[in-house]
């Protein structure tokens, strides 16, 4: 029970109002009165109400007007309603749920259980605009977080850009100055900057993300260059340059339309976590096969340790990896498989993640059959 909640009585029989007063008094409850709709509608914009407990047959505006006319008002369309009613047709109660009333009792009142049904009313009402606060609080902070990536990165990206520039510019003086190093010391200059530039844009990629489907800019490209330019990615990653990765492509210069920055992105992300949680020497493969139904698949695969299967799901969120403590020996923010998930849905592909603990793990991304070009059409196309 709310103690000392407002609770409008809307009736023309004075009986009743004066009843229903007298039992919502009893436990503490505040009780207004009105006679009519008309009447009750202007209390409830100058009063503060917690429920309306309105008969349906009343002069001027009946229950069934006044419901509706509280449930277009966006300032009290929150405010729970109960209607009641002394008709046994089932087709005015669904009107009245259809006007927007939150229960309704019959006549004659059980009065044993009138409160009841009014505490259950103002509790389930309470709780309701709880969660809405909380969600209209969480909303708000991913705004303001999604907001505050966008501004950091551009605002970051300028002075990491001058300092991977100059510190190009020293790397090739030092060099003219036969100074190996100070050279060296100017790479990790530059490695550093390029790093933290790549992680800001990873950073901006999943904000994007969370906020619709992933913009991609479309052109028609084979297989092979989408592969090549996901491994060349993954040469710039520390740790991973050494990875054996094995290419087994069905038709190399099978033409897709995709976009191909952002998948070779995915890919070189999947690469880049097979790389990282495979034991040294391990094998990578990446291969690619149109399926029966006429999608391609690509395939990334490692011999790492795997994860269990109750973390798959876990791990495909954004900023997790499987052990994300700050002593943990792998690198990264957990984007990688996000970030390959997001970019498979922006091209309308499904992405699909399989492992075991112990026999490593397989990610395949699967384009659907309308983004495989026939050779016929891509001939017209070069044409």
């Amino acid at each position: 029970m709310l103690a000392g909640a407002k609770i409008l009585l809307v009736d023309d029989d004075p009986v009743m109002r004066e009843l229903a007063s007298a039992k919502l008094t009893e436990v503490g409850y505040d009780p207004i009165v009105a006679e009519n709709g008309a009447e009750a509608l202007a209390k409830i914009r100058t009063t503060h109400i917690d429920l309306v407990i309105s008969d349906i047959e009343m002069p001027i505006m009946d229950g069934f007007q006044l419901t509706r006319s509280i449930r277009r008002d966006r300032a009290v369309s929150d405010i729970p309603i109960i209607v009641i009613t002394a008709s046994d047709n089932p087709q005015v109660v669904e009107r009245v749920f259809e006007e927007g009333a939150t229960s309704f009792l019959a006549k004659p009142i059980n009065w044993t259980l009138f409160n009841q049904a009014v505490m259950f009313v103002l509790r389930a009402s309470s709780a309701q605009k709880d969660l809405t606060a909380a969600r209209d609080q969480a909303e708000a902070g991913a705004k303001f977080k999604d907001a505050l990536m966008s501004v950091m990165s551009h605002e970051l990206r300028t002075p990491l850009n001058a300092i991977i520039g100059f510190g190009q510019l020293l790397g090739a003086q030092f060099d003219k100055q036969n100074d190996p190093l100070h050279r060296e010391y100017a790479g990790y200059i530059v490695d550093g900057g390029n790093k933290l530039l790549e992680t800001i844009s990873d950073m901006l990629l999943a904000s994007d993300a969370r906020s619709g489907p992933i913009a991609i800019n479309e052109s028609d490209t084979t297989v092979a260059d989408v592969i090549a330019g996901a491994k060349n990615q993954l040469l710039k990653v520390k740790g991973a340059a050494d990875a054996t990765v094995r290419v087994k492509l069905q038709d190399p210069e099978q033409v897709i339309r995709c976009d191909r920055v952002l998948m070779s992105k995915a890919l070189s992300k999947l690469l880049e976590n097979a790389a990282c949680f495979s034991p040294e020497g391990a094998k990578i493969t990446i291969g690619a096969a149109l399926t029966k139904s006429g999608e391609l698949a690509i395939l990334v695969k490692d011999e790492g340790p795997g994860i269990p299967e109750s973390k798959l799901e876990e791990i495909s969120a954004p900023f997790t990896q499987s052990n994300m403590s700050l002593n943990r020996s792998k690198e990264g923010l957990g984007l990688g498989l996000p970030m390959a998930k997001a970019i498979a849905a922006a091209h309308g592909a499904q992405f699909r993640l399989h492992s075991k603990v112990g026999e490593g793990t397989r990610a395949v991304i699967v384009l659907p059959a309308g983004r495989i070009i026939e050779p016929k059409a891509a001939d017209q196309s070069a044409a």
